[in-house]
């Protein structure tokens, strides 16, 4: 009857199992039979991955951009913008909407609407509308089948957004996994919505006869002694992933039972172990990174240990040993019970030490979109110290700042749980900063700007100018006040009402407004000081508004006096130079202070490069 013709509407299957259990492999033995049946069928593929769990619509970014013809990974710019915007207009025709909510999944830049903002509900309905509607128009051109892999690693606006598709696109075939089985009410309640079968199929563990061919198959022998067979059984519990790395232990180690690994885990580390330490380290930031890894991230992480020759060799040598396998745009596992095992095994110091170097590499991309998220995640594991005494402030801030945007993404897809989740995150990091007395925290502005110390001296200059005209009106109706009602009252002199509250509204948005910018920029002492104005004004008390003033202008030349020791300062707060950008002028005053900075920060990375390059790290663990 042919693909989703008329009248005939096409289920979701679900592919659930354990880890190991070969749901990539169902799935992709279902995508060859798929594709040699169905010759003008469109496959649009994305994965979920675990640092990216909180990601709004993290799997369905990747399902639109390859729909679109772009990629998933670029960050939003004029070419991105125009790209889309083409293929949008050629799909959708007159029905092409421009609505700003597009640019929650596709690199496009969409002015926001006049009137009123839309709320998180009803700007994630409109989107899942869009999305819809252009899954249909799409899917009247050529058939689709939309391949979400991992979603046990999705976040829960792109669970929403799957049952929006189900419900509204019925001519699209969709194809989950997930590690999660799928219980029984979620399947009644697809199938309550949708009104057609939601079809699961349970992997379940091989049959000992199967399991055993696995085992000689990998072995590539046509008998397998039965103690062997025994002990291998034993241990795998005919969980596919753990037959082969047990049948490739019986080979390293001779047949010899006593040497062989009591888990799964310890049949993994033996054969990372033989690894000479080159693959063995591009194995270890491959596996702190995750998926997409691209050979100038490894090579950026550790430099000059490989050449470009050099390292290409080692990716492809790790692709022959099936441990990794190309992706989109780099490297990653082959299977993420693998990378799980290698990470697990870090040591700490080297574990935060990667963390901090590809969250460098990462802020230093120019053409690629990394989500806050990810940052977040690398700049809070980078921060972390055994304990108190060794946590990194600047990174720690930087963590806050990226938690925080991650935080408003997820808000406004109204991913409420996500949102919560990034908050409680930003929250733990926030208690653990030792309190300061400083009007300005140098390294959380820096971190506004990703380190560019000319563009944040502009951005205070701005502040600076901004704050202090508020300022002046505040202390104007202020003291306006004070002369005219000196029994306390905004209220008391006859027939006054209207320009007062006027005044009074002017006062509450100044120093609000100073609030927020001074809170932006890490000035917290300025920012308290202008919420006290704030609800002075909203008590109409004007004694506690005229002392609250005054505090405001004390805060606010501090401030000032503390900007104008760092600009004319040639090292500047020691704390905040400690971070300098990497692009400063290494010819300016201060250099023998960043000179003995830079000394340690190369002794440190040689002596944890030298501890990963080990052959017995994971022996010794």
């Amino acid at each position: 009857g042919g693909w989703g013709g008329e009248g005939r509407v096409s289920p979701l299957v679900a592919i659930t199992g354990q880890a190991g259990i070969g749901k990539a492999v169902v799935l992709a033995r279902f995508l060859g039979l798929v594709a040699d049946k169905y010759q003008q069928l469109r496959v649009l593929k994305a994965s979920g991955e675990d640092i990216e769990s909180k990601t709004p619509y993290y799997p369905w970014k990747q399902i639109f951009a390859s729909l679109v013809g772009v990629d998933a990974g670029s960050k939003t710019t004029q070419f991105t913008h125009r790209a889309c915007v083409n293929a949008l207009a050629s799909l959708m025709g007159g029905d092409f909407d421009k609505s700003s909510v597009l640019n929650d999944v596709l690199p496009v830049n969409f002015p926001q609407e006049q009137g009123p903002p839309l709320d998180s509900r009803r700007r994630r309905d409109k989107l899942a509308e869009l999305l819809c509607a252009l899954l249909n128009k799409s899917a009247h051109k050529s058939p689709i089948l939309l391949v979400l892999h991992a979603m046990q690693w999705c976040d829960n606006s792109s669970w929403a957004l799957l049952k929006e598709v189900l419900v509204k696109c019925p001519s699209i075939f969709v194809v989950i996994t997930t590690r999660t089985k799928m219980h029984d009410e979620d399947v009644e309640e697809l199938r309550g919505e949708v009104r057609w079968p939601v079809w699961q199929l349970a992997l379940q563990p091989l049959s000992p006869s199967l399991a055993i061919q696995l085992v000689k198959k990998t072995l590539a022998t046509e008998e397998l002694d039965q103690a062997i067979a025994d002990v291998v059984m034993d241990r795998t519990q005919g969980i596919p992933l753990y037959c082969v790395e047990f049948a490739r232990a019986v080979k390293d180690s001779g047949g010899q039972l006593k040497e062989l690994p009591g888990t799964i885990t310890g049949a993994i580390l033996l054969r990372i172990d033989q690894l000479l330490p080159s693959p063995k380290l591009v194995l270890k930031i491959i596996a702190v990174v995750g998926k997409d890894v691209r050979p100038s991230l490894i090579a950026d992480v550790v430099p000059m240990k490989f050449t470009e020759e050099e390292l290409q060799g080692e990716l492809e040598y790790l692709v022959s040993l099936d441990i990794l396998i190309r992706d989109r745009n780099g490297y990653c596992f082959r299977h993420e019970m693998v990378q799980e095992v290698v990470r697990g095994f870090l040591t700490f110091s080297q574990k935060r030490f990667l963390h901090e170097r590809v969250a460098s590499y990462y802020v230093r991309l120019t053409n690629s979109e990394v989500s806050p998220a990810i940052l977040a995640n690398h700049f809070e594991e980078a921060a972390k110290g055994m304990d108190a005494s060794e946590l990194d402030v600047p990174t720690c801030k930087r963590a806050i700042w990226f938690l925080k945007v991650a935080a408003e993404e997820a808000m406004k897809a109204n991913a409420i749980e996500d949102a919560n989740k990034y908050l409680a995150r930003c929250h733990s990091l926030m208690q653990m900063l030792p309190t300061s007395a400083d009007p300005f925290d140098f390294e959380m502005a820096l971190g506004l700007v990703d380190g560019n110390e000319q563009l944040l001296r502009q951005v205070l200059e701005q502040f600076v100018g901004n704050s202090g005209a508020s300022l002046h009106r505040i202390h104007a109706i202020s003291a306006k006040h004070k002369a005219d009602h000196a029994d306390g009252s905004w209220h008391a002199a006859a027939g006054c009402g209207g320009g007062e509250e006027s005044e009074l509204a002017t006062v509450r948005f100044e120093a609000r407004s100073i609030a927020s910018a001074a809170s932006t920029l890490g000035a917290a002492l300025l920012s308290n000081a202008a919420i006290a104005v704030e609800n002075a004004a909203l008590e109409n008390d004007v004694e506690g508004l005229e002392g609250r003033v005054v505090e405001l202008k004390g805060a606010f030349n501090d401030l000032c006096s503390f900007v104008r020791t760092m600009s004319s300062s040639a090292k500047g707060p020691a704390k905040g130079r400690a971070r300098s950008h990497p692009n400063s002028d290494p010819a300016q005053p201060g250099r023998e202070e960043k000179g003995g900075e830079h000394s340690q920060e190369e002794g440190r990375f040689q002596v944890i490069l030298e501890e990963m390059m080990r052959d017995t790290l994971f022996a010794a663990e």
